[in-house]
């Protein structure tokens, strides 16, 4: 895994603007988080504003998140509601995401980063997260909060034999999407075709 992903490494450094190099990077950071996450209509403006406000944090988590899954493609949308549970349910997550981060190396694999994470007492975070990303849920104390139903990873490896369990008969959220459209039966073609604009005033009034 290259370390040098992040945007948000480089120190302080005064510039002779009143902006460090930190804030500025920091600035493009939000941008590009927020632009990331435009393509994510369904986030909360709560998911969206902690995901932009803390970018640094953010990046790291997802990089975290796709070492300890094995997976490359996870989804920033997810992610970043995700992130939102486990920030606002934890006020030391910003900094055990940073110690992850510290703790990762190229081309390492999950057991090795899970075992490593344990000798350094971030080994509960580390589950916390696995679980969150393979069941859609996390628990903060007693409240368990569901992000994700269908795409929760754990659906993933039979995904090309079983469907998703659900009582929605055409398959999950089926009751979000449109409706199927419908033919017009041909009398009521007819008399649509009749109608002439009198005819459908008198029938207003």
């Amino acid at each position: 895994m290259d370390k040098n992903r992040s945007l948000f490494d480089a120190g302080t450094q005064e510039n002779g603007t009143g902006f460090s190099r930190r804030d500025m990077l920091k600035g493009v950071g939000s941008a590009m988080v927020a632009a990331t996450l435009l393509g994510f209509p369904f986030l909360t403006q709560a998911e969206t504003a902690t995901a932009t406000n803390s970018p640094v944090i953010f990046t790291q988590f997802f990089i975290v998140s796709q070492a300890i899954t094995e997976h490359q493609d996870l989804s920033p949308g997810m992610s970043a509601q995700i992130f939102n549970a486990f920030y606002h349910g934890n006020p030391q997550f910003s900094v055990q995401v940073a110690k992850l981060y510290a703790l990762l190396q190229p081309n390492m694999r999950a057991k090795q980063f899970q075992d490593l994470a344990k000798q350094n007492g971030l080994g509960d975070l580390l589950t916390s997260i696995i679980t969150g990303w393979y069941t859609g849920t996390v628990k903060n104390g007693t409240d368990t909060m569901l992000i994700a139903y269908k795409d929760a990873l754990m659906y993933r490896p039979v995904s090309d034999g079983l469907i998703v369990p659900t009582y929605c008969g055409n398959g999950p959220l089926w009751f979000t999407a449109a409706p199927p459209a419908a033919p017009m039966p041909e009398y009521m073609k007819e008399e649509r075709l009749k109608a002439t604009p009198d005819s459908v005033n008198a029938s207003k009034a």
